[in-house]
């Protein structure tokens, strides 16, 4: 694994740790939403960077890397439709599966 994925790792773990703990705890937290979502774009670059090599075999990666860019995305730039949350979920479904088949 290159640099840029062991940091985009890194920031995915750090996002995960930081978007789990805001709801449990009920943080209030001044602009924790678009730190999270910052956070989440960076990941989800440095994970594309790090898979451009061999894309096929690494479509979890790819997936999931797009799923944080579009969870960073969203807030930062208002943007909403109508399926946004099944878009994501099913994104997050295929993603998941296709890292635990380790694809």
């Amino acid at each position: 694994m290159k640099l840029s994925g062991r940091i985009g790792t890194f920031l995915l773990a750090i996002w995960l740790i930081l978007f789990g703990l805001n709801p449990l705890l009920n943080l209030n937290i001044p602009s924790s939403e678009t730190v999270l979502a910052i956070i989440a774009i960076i990941a989800g670059i440095l994970i594309i960077l790090d898979i451009r090599v061999q894309p096929t075999r690494n479509l979890g990666r790819l997936l999931l890397s797009i799923f944080l860019i579009l969870m960073g995305l969203f807030p930062l730039l208002s943007i909403t439709f109508p399926a946004q949350t099944l878009v994501l979920a099913v994104l997050a479904i295929a993603a998941g599966v296709l890292l635990l088949l380790n694809r």
